[in-house]
């Protein structure tokens, strides 16, 4: 996969805290070598080294790798003390002696840093603000007061008390589920695994507009939904979809767009789907399998959506497909078991009821054998970068996974996540598609700083028992939050996937991101269709109901891309463009209302600019204009 690609050099220190931390959490997975808490400790402690010591390394600056080295020795200090005496830790839980108090003062500050180095300030500050909060909103009137416990209490519910805050819901999201699959993006990216995909997409769209943003699609897509990372999958396909695109005529922010969009769509197309999805199957208790299962229909609808704006875009911009290109099916067969049969054992193994820590295991050992099978063995550094790489991507996400802790423990202790669940009915005067909105907006408000587990986790905790209220099924409500959860990578100010692409493309990143945002429009309307369609995710409701919802579904997405575009068998006007979008809409109406007469004139709309376009396009002569050809 790395041949011909200059790779930074990793040091010797960070291989090997990396490759302990992957074969550590491996190991986990077949024998119980330790309780739950110090299992989450040893984790903890890990990202917390890996993060700290990675930049240390790699700092030039001189009282940088001093405040880094001190990260580091505190890590050692505070997570070791854990370590050692995590059972007299819960048994003094809420009357903690003041050293230990400072312990978890120091193990708070430490998750903060880290997080802060990964992320930006954005996360660290969030967290802080609400758990001071409450600090403050002893003062406030209502419906903003609340109340607080002690200072030695509070600073023992987040951190060392061991059973809430830091060591709470989350981080065992983050070392059960999470972890172990970004390392397998890691290791299979390490391996090759992309090659197969790369020669097949090649031999499908070939012949066909919009063939080179149609191939970055099908690479990003499917990369993604192992990788379970949008940006690891731009940083693994980046590279060469975005210059391939580039080179074949795309501007450079159509290609950095189409790229975001994509890997993005990554996060919820299963086997694997992203982080946000391990969030979800760990906090409610639904299985991981049944999420993906859900995740189907949705994840189709998405793609269908992204590749008829790639389609139209194409036709827009006069671009020719792509040449014809003969793929040599010998190497097509010989490079796919090393991505076939994991994806196919991942499958399996979930399918019949296996953990996903045990499914994740046998799926890395899995493509590690293929792969050393073959006659042409990767080198064994790219395996081990694999692992490190895996290990310091799983690092970053647990210090992100320990910070949202304290934040879900705050919301949890003084009652603010009822306050805001019924703020939204207030705001929305009870109706479904307002308070919709609203939690779309609060959502992708946190989610588009880079925070999309923090999005999901926190605004869960509110918007999910608002939803239910209001006659949506639990599981329904949980889906919806995931879902827009991961479409915030998106969203500026910071749109952490476009800004990656942009990067990349060597393009304006507001373009990027805009332009992001019109491909992958699906991804944010269609949580909307599933709430007024559950059988889109395979729920309980009325076969025909869901059929006809199905349907609607996939002609408001076609109409919403000519509208976005511009563009459907030739450029479309104003009023061309009005049209679709007021069909769309009706099909959107349609499914919320259960009315059909609305599908039909939606239908009838749609019908007439086909028409329309097809005459336009046949036309001749320049001083003929299409209505004449209309009604001739």
């Amino acid at each position: 996969m790395w041949e011909g690609v200059k790779q930074p050099k990793i040091h010797i220190a960070v291989i090997i805290v990396g490759v302990a931390m992957a074969l550590y959490h491996m190991v986990y997975t077949q024998f119980f070598l330790q309780d739950n808490v110090p299992h989450l400790n040893t984790h903890l402690g890990f990202c917390l080294l890996l993060v700290f010591l990675d930049l240390f390394l790699k700092s030039k600056r001189r009282f940088q790798t001093l405040w880094l080295l001190g990260m580091v020795l505190l890590t050692l200090f505070a997570l070791g003390y854990v370590q050692l005496f995590w059972r007299e830790l819960q048994e003094n839980a809420y009357f903690n002696s003041t050293f230990e108090l400072a312990v978890g003062v120091i193990i708070i500050f430490l998750v903060l840093e880290a997080t802060r180095r990964e992320f930006g300030l954005f996360l660290p500050v969030l967290s802080l603000t609400i758990v001071l909060y409450p600090f403050l909103g002893q003062q406030f009137p209502e419906p903003f007061k609340c109340t607080a416990y002690p200072v030695d209490q509070t600073i023992s519910n987040l951190s060392i008390g061991l059973a809430n805050g830091i060591y709470g819901i989350v981080l065992p999201t983050s070392a059960n589920y999470i972890f172990l699959f970004v390392l397998f993006g890691g290791v299979l990216q390490a391996l090759g695994g992309t090659k197969f995909f790369v020669l097949a997409a090649k031999m499908i769209v070939r012949n066909v507009q919009g063939g080179p943003g149609l191939v970055a699609v099908i690479w990003s897509s499917i990369i993604g939904s192992i990788t379970a990372s949008a940006a690891a999958d731009i940083a693994i396909m980046g590279p060469f979809t975005i210059p391939f695109m580039k080179r074949h005529g795309y501007k450079p922010e159509y290609a950095g767009a189409i790229e975001a969009a994509s890997s993005t769509g990554g996060l919820i197309m299963p086997p694997i789907m992203g982080m946000v999805a391990f969030g979800m199957a760990g906090t409610t208790g639904i299985p991981y399998i049944k999420i993906a299962i859900m995740a189907i229909i949705p994840a189709l609808l998405y793609y269908f959506a992204l590749g008829l704006y790639v389609y139209f875009r194409a036709g827009q911009l006069r671009l020719a497909k792509l040449p014809p290109e003969k793929v040599d099916l010998k190497e097509l067969l010989y490079s796919a078991p090393i991505f076939v049969v994991p994806f196919c054992l991942i499958i399996f193994l979930l399918v019949n009821g296996y953990t996903v820590m045990y499914t994740a295991f046998w799926t890395i050992v899995c493509a590690v054998v293929i792969a050393f099978l073959k006659k042409n063995r990767p080198p064994m550094k790219d395996l081990i970068r694999g692992f490190v790489e895996g290990a310091r991507g799983g690092a970053a996400i647990g210090v992100s996974a320990a910070c949202v802790g304290p934040i879900l423990a705050t919301f949890t202790m003084t009652g603010l996540g009822v306050k805001i669940s019924s703020g939204i009915q207030i705001w929305s005067g009870g109706n479904l598609f307002l308070a919709l909105l609203i939690i779309t907006a609060i959502i992708v408000a946190m989610g588009c700083l880079g925070a999309a587990l923090t999005a999901y986790l926190v605004t869960s905790i509110f918007a999910v028992p608002a939803l239910i209220k209001m006659g949506i099924g639990f599981e329904q409500a949980h889906f919806f939050a995931m879902y827009i959860s991961n479409f915030a990578f998106l969203t500026p100010p910071v749109a952490m996937a476009a800004l990656i692409a942009s990067k990349l493309a060597e393009a304006s990143y507001i373009k990027t991101a805009t332009e992001a945002v019109k491909s992958a429009f699906g991804g944010i309307t269609i949580p909307f269709l599933f709430i007024y369609c559950p059988f889109m995710l395979l729920l309980p409701q009325d076969p025909i109901r869901g059929v006809a919802g199905i349907i609607a579904s996939v002609l408001f997405l076609f109409s919403m891309e000519i509208t976005f575009v511009g563009y459907y068998m030739s450029d479309c006007s104003i009023l061309e463009r009005v049209l679709t979008g007021t069909s769309g809409i009706l099909f959107f109406l349609s499914i919320a209302l259960a009315n059909f007469i609305l599908f039909g004139v939606g239908l009838a709309f749609i019908i007439f600019i086909t028409f329309y376009q097809w005459k336009k396009k046949s036309l001749k002569s320049a001083s003929e204009t299409p209505l004449k050809l209309i009604f001739r």
